[in-house]
């Protein structure tokens, strides 16, 4: 019944399209693009309210020349668990109308997320931080679906979100070449090629990871180690001041990491080591063609690494650009992830990178966690973005391991001494939370009490205004009708006269 209304549904929105491209805009058919082909429409009837589906929106002007890869990656994501992969031909260059469809999708079908290929729209957001006034793409409009994006200003770009749940309903992965220097196609299809590699076996790198930790984050590294350590046994925590450059970086990653976790400065198409004295050497997001590291997916602890608009950008290099990465997450903007431990057990459990970005923003994307004295929240989280596949996952993950990384993070992170410091502090922070609530309610209480006693007073004096005017207008006209009186009095004569 549900799977026949859902394909009633989608022959309704196509219906639309054909009615709207003879000039009627009917409001179901203004959800899909133009574009769409009969094959990807036709494809929409196949997803049920019960299935796990995953959309893909493809840019028009590359879809023909990256369909083989699509078709095969469909069939990769089916042998996976999806019931059904829905490809879009898009063309549409509005954010809302992306995000229309996602929405369409998540409401009437069971919707895991969507993977962007090529320049789909972009929304943007503007913030004012300590920092600075920022402005920035955000994926996470795709993401939280329920909730209220709005542009109070009109200025065309978003700034304010809000909601009763405020946190992504589906995950959002990017796949953007355009702007790398190379073929945008051909880096596209070498994608897809060594994503259906590793989901068969044949690509790898050594189970272990890469902890690179630089000079202002050094106080964070035991946290780091623990979280990294929920996943992987063998760690390679690299967190010494006079250690961690770029020349010692670039040597590591030849060495075959399947994971590395790098906090470093840096901007979109760079970042940059410290080191006590001197200088600890940059590394240019060009250069990790060369380099090729022998690594599969990265957490990029550097700011505006995901910054998928700019040229060159560091996450987009490192994914596509080379024969193994596979999957970056980073941020936009300023900032990073952070309080990793709840991202990296999700991985533990088996969940997908997307699936585990949508636990950890779930309960920390707008958290008000206080570190170094200042919060974190969307300052630190709203730029955040999957660069590559997010329905990967790690393939060597079976039950057995799956329990053993379960009974392992028990331990660990009840005994992480960051991590109970964090829990301190969050339990301060509630209770000064509390504690000013407590407070502002009975202030609220207080005022209500005023401002009872203030609108009584004014009525008193109301009252009494009217009485004074009362009693001066008696007092004026008894004053004129004596006056009146006196005047009209006959004068008595005198005996004389």
């Amino acid at each position: 019944m549900t799977k026949w209304f859902v394909t009633v549904l989608m022959v309704l929105l196509f219906a639309g399209q054909v009615i709207l491209a003879e000039g009627v805009s009917p409001e179901v058919g203004a959800l899909l693009p133009a574009t769409a082909s009969l094959r990807d429409v036709g494809q929409l009837g196949e997803a049920n309210s019960t299935s796990f589906i995953a959309l893909v929106l493809v840019n028009s002007t590359i879809y023909s020349g990256v369909r083989g890869s699509l078709e095969r990656y469909e069939k990769d994501l089916e042998n996976f668990g999806f019931e059904d992969v829905i490809i879009l031909n898009w063309s549409d260059p509005s954010p809302l109308r992306v995000r229309d469809v996602l929405r369409q999708f998540y409401y009437n079908c069971t919707l895991g997320g969507a993977l962007l290929v090529g320049d789909i729209p972009v929304a943007e957001y503007e913030m004012f931080t300590e920092w600075d006034y920022e402005r920035f793409p955000i994926d996470l409009y795709y993401m939280d679906l329920d909730g209220n994006w709005t542009d109070s200003d009109q200025d065309g770009i978003l700034d304010q979100h809000v909601g009763k749940k405020i946190a992504p309903d589906i995950w959002i992965g990017r796949i953007k070449t355009s702007g790398l220097g190379g073929d945008e196609i051909g880096l596209i299809n070498d994608y897809f090629e060594k994503n259906h590699k590793y989901r068969n076996g044949e690509l790898s790198a050594p189970r272990r990871a890469l902890l690179y930790v630089d000079d202002d984050w050094a106080n964070y590294a035991d946290m780091d180690s623990y979280s990294v350590g929920l996943l992987y046994d063998e760690v390679t925590a690299v967190t010494d001041k006079a250690t961690t450059n770029a020349s010692d970086y670039v040597n590591r990653l030849k060495q075959g990491y399947e994971w590395v976790h790098i906090r470093s400065h840096g901007t979109w198409n760079r970042h940059h080591f410290m080191v006590p004295v001197g200088d600890g050497g940059v590394i240019r997001s060009t250069e990790y063609k060369d380099m090729d590291p022998y690594a599969l997916f990265y957490q990029l602890f550097v700011c505006s690494s995901t910054r998928f608009t700019e040229p060159d950008y560091l996450a987009g290099e490192i994914v596509f650009q080379t024969d193994y990465g596979l999957s970056a997450i980073g941020s936009t903007k300023l900032g990073g992830m952070l309080m990793f431990w709840t991202f990296y057990e999700a991985l533990a459990r088996g969940r997908t990178i997307g699936d585990a970005f949508k636990e950890w923003f779930a309960k920390w994307g707008e958290g008000q966690v206080a570190l170094s004295g200042g919060y974190v929240g969307r300052k630190w989280f709203y730029g955040l973005t999957i660069i590559g596949d997010p329905t990967l996952r790690l393939r060597w993950l079976g039950e057995k391991e799956i329990a053993e990384l379960q009974r392992r993070e028990e331990e660990v992170v009840d005994d992480l001494p960051l991590v109970q410091d964090m829990r301190r502090q969050m339990d301060s922070s509630q209770a000064n939370y509390s504690s000013l609530r407590s407070e502002y309610d009975s202030l609220q209480e207080f005022h209500s009490v005023l401002q009872a006693s203030y609108s009584a007073v004014m009525v008193q004096l109301e009252d009494i205004k009217s009485l004074l005017y009362f009693f001066l207008f008696v007092t004026v006209v008894l004053l004129t009708a004596n006056i009146y009186l006196v005047k009209s009095k006959p004068r008595s004569r005198s005996l004389s006269e």
